[in-house]
């Protein structure tokens, strides 16, 4: 079976373009979050606050949302046409994410890494959090879209971080390593990976057309807007 599925997998790849995949943008400084109200919804798109568009698609966790819900969305202005476009958009309940927000004053955002240390976490140039905050079983990476539970400092721009987590979070059974090049690669021809940022069985590294389990996380990469974060392979000897 592992046969066929890697022979499968040839076919998809040579049928599979990048032109079929999102491309995202690069400059995350133009990305703005955004709460607000699901206004109109058709069956594949919708739009926010009634000035927002969204393809259903972007929407997190499979969570189908509902015209009067509300949303949080991480947004981007075309530069030709000024049409606001979410690119990623989850929905709200009174603890998204298991984050209570009681408290006076807290808020919650979409928020995309701008660099990594080996301690901190960075979102902007002036707001970071210590990596220990952050409750993923993994390090962000560059790129890694995170759910942020935050308030602001009196009389200043500045976040006050309380929790952090990844905005979306999905295992995916036998996939299979569509490319590898260097220290990066792709599974299903759609989800990105980086050898220095992935979790595996030790002295396993990922082979073309291995079949593996996986977990996702939302991510903006070149041509991609998935990361792996943990690969294991389906065939225990390797």
């Amino acid at each position: 079976m592992n046969l066929l599925r890697r022979v499968s997998a040839i076919f998809r790849r040579g049928t599979e373009s990048e032109e079929t995949l999102q491309e995202q943008p690069q400059d995350n400084s133009k990305l703005k979050s955004i709460q607000g109200i699901v206004t109109h919804l058709c069956s594949d798109y919708g739009w926010i606050n009634e000035s927002i568009f969204f393809n259903t698609e972007v929407v997190s966790d499979n969570v189908p949302v509902n015209i009067g819900g509300s949303v949080i969305a991480l947004v981007e202005e075309d530069e030709t046409s000024h049409v606001l476009r979410a690119i990623k958009v989850k929905a709200m309940n009174n603890s998204v994410g298991g984050t209570d927000l009681s408290e006076v004053n807290k808020r919650l955002c979409i928020r995309c890494v701008t660099s990594v240390t080996q301690d901190n976490v960075y979102i902007s140039q002036e707001n970071f959090f210590p990596v220990q905050l952050f409750s993923g079983e993994f390090k962000p990476f560059k790129g890694d879209l995170l759910l942020v539970e935050y308030s602001m400092k009196p009389g200043t721009s500045n976040m006050s971080i309380h929790s952090v987590s990844p905005l979306n979070s999905q295992s995916i059974r036998e996939v299979c390593v569509t490319s590898v090049d260097g220290r990066t690669g792709v599974v299903e021809a759609s989800i990105f990976f980086n050898l220095d940022s992935l979790h595996t069985l030790p002295g396993y590294t990922p082979s073309l057309y291995d079949i593996v389990n996986v977990v996702v996380v939302d991510s903006i990469q070149s041509h991609y807007s998935r990361r792996v974060v943990s690969m294991i392979p389906v065939d225990t000897l390797y």
